[in-house]
Formats: structure tokens, sequence, C-alpha cells
């Protein structure tokens, strides 16, 4: 059987190069078996939600059979969002989400990008979430991650160390998990 993975960059144009180091990996590491679609995002340096909800929906709509998304940082954040909101398609067999930042309770102006608490029903019924965290990312604080293990109880937790915000030293265990998705 033959899978897609629709991996949804995060923000900044230097998120997509070192997002390619992981498609280039995991093509090389997953085989013919696989098919990994890196969209392009316009207006990377300046993301809104609509521009990251729309590459996803759009190249969602566009891929048949099974799919496995994968989302990192903000990318993974708007992957969360959107199925809030709306129902999770049946072709999608899991998610693999790392350094995904939790909007909520910063003291920023992004209110675009949070999910409201009582949304997460969709999400619940998704068995294959799994969302990885390093202790050495630069980028997301701890707390972050653990407000996300609050909301989503039921996903599959990966507390890495010694990986940084690009999750490049996460790739084994993302080759792991895919492998896992696609057992049975």
């Amino acid at each position: 059987m033959s899978y897609k993975i629709l991996l949804i960059q995060g923000a900044g144009q230097v998120t997509r190069a070192e997002e390619q180091v992981i498609v280039d990996a995991l093509n090389a590491k997953l085989g013919d078996d696989f098919n990994m679609l890196l969209p392009a995002i316009k207006g990377a340096d300046n993301p809104t939600y609509r521009a990251w909800e729309t590459a996803l929906v759009t190249n969602l709509n566009s891929l048949s059979g099974k799919v496995i998304l994968l989302g990192h940082s903000f990318g993974a954040s708007v992957i969360l969002k959107h199925f809030s909101k709306e129902p999770v398609p049946d072709k999608i067999l899991g998610m693999i989400l790392f350094g995904v930042p939790y909007w909520k309770e910063q003291n920023w102006d992004v209110s675009e990008y949070e999910i409201e608490d009582d949304c997460l029903v969709n999400l619940s019924k998704l068995d294959n979430i799994y969302v990885y965290h390093s202790t050495d990312d630069e980028v997301i604080p701890d707390q972050q991650f653990k407000a996300y293990q609050k909301l989503i109880p039921k996903a599959h937790w990966r507390v890495l160390s010694g990986v940084d915000h690009s999750y490049h030293g996460a790739i084994p265990n993302m080759v792991a998990d895919i492998l896992e998705l696609t057992k049975g």
C-alpha cells in the first residue's frame, strides 16, 4: 500500500529549508511506499492562520488514499486548530506534531492562532496523534507542551532531549511512529 505524508511547515523561510532536511531523510528511510509532500506557503516570514489553513485543506483535499499529517511548530498549531473546528477525514491515519506552540496565555496578540479549549472534540476521536517536545527546544518552553497534554490526553507524548527546534534529531522517532501508524 502507498501512503501520503503531508508536512505543514512552520513559519519563516529558514524553517522551510530545515523541513526539507526532514523530507529528504524520511524519503530515504521510508522508501517507495511513502510519498512526501511539503507545500510552499506564501508569506512564510509573516504567517497568517488563513494562509496555512488554506495550504493544509487544499493539499489534503488533493490527496487520495491514506494520509499521515506532519506539522512543525506553527504548522502543527494550525493543524490542531483546524481539526478542533472540522471533522478529521477518515483518510488521515494519524498526525505527528513537533515543536507545537501553545498560543493561549501568551503576552502576544495572537488570538487568530489560539485553539478554544472546548473545541477539541474532533481531535479526541483520533487515537493516533503523536506530539513531540524536546527539553532542549529553544523556542517552545515546557509549559506550552504541558498545556497540550491537558487538552489532548489521548495523544502519544514523545519527550526528547538533545533535539533543537529543527527536530532533525527526532527523525528516527518519526520513522518509527510513521511505520507504527501504517501497521494494521
